[in-house]
């Protein structure tokens, strides 16, 4: 299980580095956001579920002019970022309205039903400990007709640090990833129309694994078990890993997989 309140607390840490490490993250979302271009009819209400530091509303904003957008995190140093990016500099004296900013968890949505036009959401159902009930919500609070797109990570994501814990630990210190069958079984299950999944893969380089976990832990990305705290940690873990990786190292370099998924579905407009 995703520990939450340990979660939320690490991307309160690191919300103000957060953009200096996401060069995946963006990278994901500026894939994700070509898809939009299949959305014809201007919407006039979007959710952007776990916005993070705002990057992808402000994009949102820019592309479908004088749209009302809701920025959701659970993280509320995030969405002070998201309320900074996406204020309009050129007007200091204009105050964002604060429902456009709302912290809670995407496994507790508590929007009226039929609300949203387009819902929104990249690298964040992994912090989901149920995401078939999630699912379930967005589909109840989007709009008849309406547009929902994601991206998540999937099960191969960080293989080689997974098995290198495995084996230097016996309790489990890397993520679990929902797998493409599932994805595509819960959207089918749930009912949305027209639903496609498809799936990419990453390689990050690096000469020093250290490097690696540097990375993660700048964008609150470290592990979200409740067993976090238990078995090897520190420098003596930080060690075994090292040593565990050179299996996997080529030439110098330490590989980190990183497996995507991109989905899209529409709520049928008669329901």
């Amino acid at each position: 299980m995703i520990d939450k309140d340990y979660k939320r607390k690490a991307f309160d840490r690191h919300a103000k580095t957060y953009d200096q490490y996401s060069s995946l993250q963006d990278k994901i979302s500026d894939n994700l956001f070509k898809k939009l271009d299949m959305v014809k009819a201007r919407p006039n209400l979007i959710l952007d579920l776990g916005c993070g530091t705002g990057r992808n509303g402000k994009m949102l904003k820019d592309k479908f002019k004088k749209i009302k957008l809701i920025n959701y995190d659970f993280s509320i140093n995030m969405l002070r970022e998201a309320r900074k990016k996406q204020n309009d500099q050129t007007n200091s004296c204009l105050e964002i309205d604060d429902l456009s900013f709302v912290c809670g968890d995407i496994e507790e949505l508590s929007f009226p039903e039929s609300t949203f036009d387009i819902i929104w959401s990249t690298s964040s159902f992994q912090w989901c400990n149920n995401i078939s009930d999630t699912f379930k919500e967005i589909k109840k609070i989007l709009k008849p007709g309406g547009f929902f797109l994601f991206s998540t990570f999937g099960p191969n994501t960080l293989f080689e640090l997974k098995n290198i814990t495995k084996e230097i630990s016996k309790y489990q210190k890397t993520n679990d990833f929902v797998s493409f069958q599932s994805i595509k079984n819960i959207l089918d299950t749930e009912g949305f129309s027209k639903p496609k999944i498809k799936s990419e893969e990453f390689c990050i380089a690096y000469k020093d694994v250290t490097k690696l976990f540097l990375d993660l832990k700048k964008i609150g990305a470290s592990s979200g078990f409740e067993s976090k705290k238990i078995g090897l940690s520190g420098k003596l873990f930080l060690k075994l890993i090292s040593d565990g990786y050179k299996k996997y190292s080529y030439d110098g370099i330490f590989p980190a997989t990183y497996e995507v998924f991109y989905g899209y579905a529409w709520k049928d407009s008669d329901k």
